[in-house]
């Protein structure tokens, strides 16, 4: 029973054990290093492009393409093949971010009906659930930017999941420049 004792061969063994675990535990971090660094790179560069372009020195539509081409670059570096789409809604001031629009509750009921009047916000000529408008807004309007990236997952990530690509959204804020004054929102009537 001399074989009881021989050690030969046991750190074979043990590395077999623990080299796969290992293994997965460094590559699925570096997966998840590489999501956050480009959700980062994303927030930041959208902050920078926002901030840059929120002058009112250029039409809206080339502010949103110099932003979205800033951002499409900056995030493609570290994620070649990256989709990266934007979206732009125009708020009156910051606190109407994702509020509905404004109304008086005659009935108290909670909803605008029965010819209440409401501040129409984005200007559409009906109440609304959240008081945006589409683009880039006017002057001292609050625009909410929102990026949503795609993009595939590290080889050994896609071993491990089932979704293929890694799906980020990045938001920001930012206040359009006063070079006019803020036009009022006209009221409507609830139906």
């Amino acid at each position: 029973m001399a074989w009881r004792h021989d050690s030969h061969g046991n750190a074979g063994v043990e590395f077999a054990l623990v080299a796969p675990v290992f293994l997965l535990l460094v590559l699925g971090g570096l997966d998840l290093y590489h999501t956050a660094s480009v959700r980062a790179i994303a927030v930041g560069q959208l902050q920078k492009a926002a901030r840059d372009t929120s002058l009112e020195d250029a039409a809206a539509d080339v502010r949103q393409a110099a932003i979205l081409s800033r951002l499409q670059n900056a995030v493609r570096e570290i994620a070649p093949g990256a989709t990266v789409n934007m979206v732009s809604k125009a708020y009156q001031n910051y606190g109407d971010v994702g509020s509905p629009e404004e109304f008086q509750d005659g009935n108290h009921n909670g909803k605008c009906d029965n010819g209440e009047s409401f501040v129409d916000s984005n200007r559409n000529g009906t109440w609304d659930q959240d008081s945006a408008a589409d683009g880039r807004g006017g002057a001292k309007d609050v625009v909410l930017l929102t990026a949503t990236i795609s993009y595939d997952h590290l080889p050994i990530a896609a071993l491990l999941t089932s979704d293929r690509k890694v799906e980020l959204v990045a938001k920001t804020l930012l206040r359009n420049q006063p070079n006019d004054q803020q036009a009022d929102p006209p009221t409507g009537k609830c139906s």
